[in-house]
């Protein structure tokens, strides 16, 4: 008989979890057990969790796995799959993707290859994701019924215009990393682990740079305040939320801007009401008028 723990209970979901929910859980679990974050008596322990959760996961998000171990339990499992069978094909990569983190999670957030796969981690130097933006939008309640487009102004990172968000003085280029050769980390093995550190030397770009520009020193993003034209949808809400992808902030090393999220808050209006997509008012009429009908 299997001494394995139940994958459900590993990620603490129930059966009927979708996969959504699955995926929010190992998420959370994942950060909160990923090896580099525990205490020095507790490595090989948060290793070994690691490791179980990541296995749970990989199992429940494959439909055919799954169906086998809904009906067989891990027999249905172990007996047909390899190890790296259990972890083929498996996207762990966009896990956390909503976050804004590109590129393999493991390498990029993590720090490490689960799987000692060898494969190439993405560095800095092919591009940073700008942060996200939010502004917050007063509009008054016929604004808000019937639309409008409005002139806003919000200061932002934009890339350089001397370095072209390169971070290098025109006229000079970057060398490869003597130390990282180029991968922007240092790995080191450790048991079922590749443990790997942003290199010391060139801070995890994979380039050095002897000649930062000087207006951006280096950054290749200088501060600036931008006007955007934002049109305002009819009938939006207090509490809803407008997304213009690419007008956050300038990504670093040329990397991709982040969004703008526009918060909108609506005014009260003195006399109308707004419930959903319908309109109240309160008006008092005489009795006169009540029983006769009137116009008013």
């Amino acid at each position: 008989m299997s001494t394995k723990r139940d994958y459900y209970e590993i990620l603490g979901v129930p059966k009927t979890s979708t996969e959504d929910e699955i995926k929010k859980a190992y998420r959370k679990l994942a950060m909160e057990f990923h090896p580099d974050r525990a205490p020095a008596e507790k490595k090989k322990e948060y290793e070994e969790k690691f490791k179980e959760l990541s296995e749970a996961y990989a199992v429940l998000m494959d439909k055919n796995k799954r169906v086998q171990y809904d009906q067989y339990g891990h027999a249905g499992i172990d007996n047909k799959y390899s190890y790296e069978d259990i972890f083929r094909n498996v996207d762990f990569d966009s896990i956390f993707s909503d976050m804004g983190f590109g590129g393999s999670i493991f390498d990029d957030f993590f720090g490490f290859d689960i799987f000692n796969t060898g494969r190439r981690t993405r560095r800095k130097s092919e591009g940073i994701r700008g942060s996200d933006l939010r502004y917050d939008l007063s509009v008054s309640f016929e604004e808000a019924v019937k639309g409008k487009e409005i002139e806003i102004t919000i200061p932002r990172n934009e890339a350089c215009d001397t370095c072209k968000g390169s971070g290098v003085e025109p006229g000079h280029s970057t060398a490869t990393c003597t130390v990282c050769n180029g991968t922007g980390r240092i790995r080191q093995s450790q048991g079922f682990f590749s443990i790997a550190s942003t290199c010391y030397k060139c801070g995890g770009t994979g380039k050095m740079n002897d000649h930062p520009c000087k207006k951006c020193r280096g950054t290749g993003v200088t501060k600036k305040e931008r006007k955007l034209s934002v049109k305002i949808p009819p009938g939006v809400d207090d509490g809803n939320q407008l997304k213009i992808s690419g007008e956050g902030e300038a990504g670093r090393y040329n990397g991709p801007s982040g969004s703008l999220y526009i918060f909108i808050h609506v005014h009260h209006h003195p006399y109308f009401d707004r419930r959903g997509n319908d309109i109240y008012t309160e008006v008092s009429i005489s009795v006169t008028q009540a029983v006769l009908g009137a116009e008013i």
